[in-house]
């Protein structure tokens, strides 16, 4: 699939599953319930402290601190998300090709070593992210809630 796509895809998805929880009201964003993180809230900061950590590994850092962001609110989430998807962009949009495909190395958090390409890791980020929209849903649907679909197919369709 193209980069591009995917990365639209990326984007629409981390923004409509956080209005979706939005609509409910901000005490479903930070209720806990029974997951590996306590509550969407906890799971969004780390989704996009991750995200964050990918964009430095592909801009050649080779151990990248975690950066905290404040994503309190729904609202505070998607403009974070917003300026980070902004800012990698702008940096995917310098690569070339050849670039995209360079193989780099780096150090993980529990300090493992890797060497992927970019793509590589391009990929890696977005295929995590959609791992925690779904656990966002179940947290939904721990508290009585419904999820939205978020399949590429929706996108693909609210975006031709």
């Amino acid at each position: 699939m193209d980069r591009n796509k995917m990365f639209a895809y990326h984007q629409w998805a981390a923004v409509e599953i956080l209005k979706h929880i939005q609509s409910y009201g901000e005490e479903i964003y930070t209720r806990e319930g029974a997951n590996s993180f306590p509550s969407i809230e906890k799971m969004t900061a780390h989704v996009i402290g991750v995200e964050k950590l990918w964009l430095e590994r592909m801009m050649g850092n080779k151990s990248p601190v975690f950066q905290q962001y404040d994503v309190s609110t729904t609202e505070k989430a998607i403009q974070a998300f917003m300026l980070l998807h902004a800012e990698m962009e702008l940096y995917f949009a310098s690569l070339t090709e050849e670039q995209w495909q360079a193989e780099l190395e780096f150090t993980n958090l529990k300090g493992d070593h890797f060497r992927s390409t970019r793509e590589e890791m391009h990929f890696t980020f977005i295929n995590h992210a959609s791992y925690h929209r779904g656990q966002a849903t179940s947290f939904l649907r721990q508290f009585g809630k419904e999820g939205i679909p978020l399949d590429y197919l929706y996108f693909q369709k609210q975006n031709r």
